[in-house]
């Protein structure tokens, strides 16, 4: 039995031990559910394209009958699963969880917080990195580009004070294509908060401020 044939049969034993026959999820909506559980957060349409390899009317038609079914959601960003959709879908998981790994990580002076900086990077392409997507929760936002062609993910961590960059990449020469595309990245990141640093009043400790600790009475 080949690979792929294995695959599809535990895809659809996955299914069945979900309580749904195999007839009630295409391939391509595993595909889409399994995706959007990986990368989670929201996912533009354009970036769940790329992760699935779908012809865009196919990605289109297939969204539509997971919105009517309740397993995705459409969002101003671009796509979710629903709570519903992400429980399912964490069934059909049958490979591990990818691997990052981190080739920038940065100290971030200034007052300008993780949503303000996500927003000034959020849908930017740079060069051959394509936007795939994003989440924020306050206190961090996670915003992911993919390499066109390569696959490679770029994952940028915005924190209050840090940045992180992160990757997927396997191998020497994906991983060097990687650090170059979080160049970009964040060389772009640097210029938003160097923006932000001329805000800073003078005199103020870059570190505590930074920490956002409180500001001495006086």
């Amino acid at each position: 039995m080949s690979r792929t044939t294995d695959m599809e049969e535990e895809r659809k034993m996955a299914v069945e031990d979900l309580g749904l026959s195999a007839d009630d999820l295409r391939e391509t909506d595993i595909d889409i559910m399994r995706s959007l559980e990986a990368e989670g957060g929201d996912v533009a349409f354009q970036g769940l394209r790329r992760v699935t390899n779908l012809h865009q009317e196919t990605l289109s038609r297939a969204l539509k009958r997971l919105e009517e079914d309740g397993y995705v959601k459409r969002t101003p960003r671009g796509y979710r699963l629903t709570d519903a959709g992400s429980h399912l879908a964490q069934g059909l998981l049958l490979a591990p969880p990818k691997a990052y790994a981190t080739v920038f990580q940065s100290f971030l002076p200034g007052d300008v917080g993780p949503g303000e900086l996500a927003g000034r990077l959020e849908g930017r392409w740079f060069n051959n990195l394509r936007w795939l997507g994003m989440r924020e929760d306050g206190e961090e936002a996670v915003l992911r580009w993919v390499t066109e062609g390569s696959g490679i993910e770029i994952v940028v961590r915005l924190r209050w004070g840090q940045a992180i960059v992160e990757t997927d990449a396997s191998g020497q020469e994906e991983l060097v294509e990687a650090l170059v595309a979080a160049q970009r990245v964040f060389g772009h990141l640097t210029e938003q908060w160097r923006n932000g640093l001329e805000r800073i009043p003078s005199g103020v400790n870059l570190l505590w401020w930074s920490d956002r600790a409180p500001r001495p009475a006086g």
